[in-house]
């Protein structure tokens, strides 16, 4: 097919991605069993009670949801150690993806774990206050802070708080200057100049991104892509990333993802409430009721999980097409591609279920069947 990529290397990538997909769906559904016995063992309303006569005293309700919140988070984790052992620790190690030993491995999980027990704690404890405070608006409230943290800040804060922060180097490239002012032209943005980070650990930085607000930007590379990739290829990168500012694409799948999330809190606080009643409680603010939080938050997200990621797969196309047609083609992007599998293998393709169920983005054989089917396209 191609002699683009090592097949050998991209076959083990492809087996990686299988067995951690197989293993996410594994723990995923491991999640609802055991929230359903947590719930049948009568375990939560013995742990509910035991906190109770533990902190009898007034107002100790907050504290009551948050230990109950974070106990249970404990005890999943302790469960499913094992399962972590063999996706985080030794699948890494098997594929060459990780080197640490297991000792230093396990201290970074340990801390991972409380910092997760603490937001898990803190989320539980905070959705139940404002369901609480406001019954009927309490979806409302939780969907607005998810729309600041999450779209909000994960938006914001590369474009506009990063550059505060790490000042981009200036480029001084005129020609890609130029050439970058030509591509935003046509994706009506004002591209102010390039620049590229100059700092460590940037290994979850985007190879680019237009840093700035509204329609005057600027194309800021990352270290690796500022020094390993050509200038077409630069240009092809910088174009995807306008493309998405072209028209309010990314206005529109952060308004998706927060419509989504909206109807996440929306249905499960209604659910929660409903099974709470049903079984004797006393509503969607007791704190024995995190089994059922836990059953329809992550059974409603899967679902909306699944419609955001299909509108990013074809979010991700769209930039590909407005790419190819303004900075270049195939073998633009095929460069492109070439130069990530070497940073880090990639499978090339997937089966449909693990494209469906677990990515955000086409796979690289989409991506190129694509840009081919564009070059056959008469003009």
């Amino acid at each position: 097919m191609a002699a683009w990529y090592d097949e050998r290397r991209e076959a083990q990538a492809r087996a990686y991605d299988r067995l951690q997909g197989l293993l996410f769906l594994l723990r995923f559904a491991l999640l609802f069993a055991l929230a359903t016995l947590f719930w049948t063992s009568g375990l939560a309303r013995t742990l509910a009670d035991g906190l109770r006569s533990w902190f009898p005293f007034s107002y100790a309700w907050p504290l009551i949801c948050g230990c109950f919140a974070a106990l249970a988070a404990f005890g999943y984790e302790t469960l499913l150690f094992p399962l972590s052992v063999l996706a985080d620790f030794t699948l890494e190690r098997a594929y060459g993806r990780l080197e640490a030993e297991f000792g230093a491995w396990l201290r970074g999980f340990v801390v991972t774990m409380l910092l997760e027990i603490g937001l898990v704690a803190a989320g539980f404890t905070g959705l139940l206050t404002l369901m609480r405070l406001y019954p009927a608006w309490g979806w409302l409230a939780a969907t607005a802070a998810y729309a600041l943290l999450v779209p909000g800040l994960g938006e914001w804060g590369p474009s506009w708080l990063l550059p505060r922060v790490r000042p981009p180097v200036p480029a001084n490239d005129a020609e890609l200057e130029r050439e970058l002012r030509r591509v935003g032209q046509a994706a009506g943005l004002e591209i102010e100049g390039a620049a590229w980070w100059d700092f460590e650990h940037q290994e979850e930085l985007d190879d680019v991104r237009l840093t700035g607000m509204g329609r005057r930007r600027r194309a800021v590379f990352s270290e690796q892509a500022w020094r390993r990739l050509g200038r077409r290829e630069q240009v092809f990168l910088a174009a995807r990333h306008m493309a998405w500012h072209r028209r309010g694409a990314a206005l529109g799948l952060q308004a998706l993802q927060v419509a989504l999330a909206g109807g996440v809190f929306w249905g499960a606080a209604r659910g929660v409430d409903w099974a709470a009643r049903a079984r004797g409680l006393s509503g969607a603010t007791a704190p024995e009721t995190f089994p059922f939080w836990m059953l329809a938050l992550f059974g409603l997200a899967a679902v909306a999980g699944v419609i955001a990621a299909a509108a990013a797969r074809r979010g991700e196309l769209s930039a590909d097409r407005f790419a190819l047609r303004a900075a270049g083609g195939e073998e633009v992007l095929r460069a492109c591609l070439r130069q990530r599998f070497a940073r880090e293998p990639f499978a090339v393709d997937a089966p449909g279920w693990q494209v469906a169920l677990l990515r955000r983005t086409p796979t690289p054989a989409q991506r190129l069947a694509q840009a081919r089917a564009t070059a056959e396209k008469p003009a």
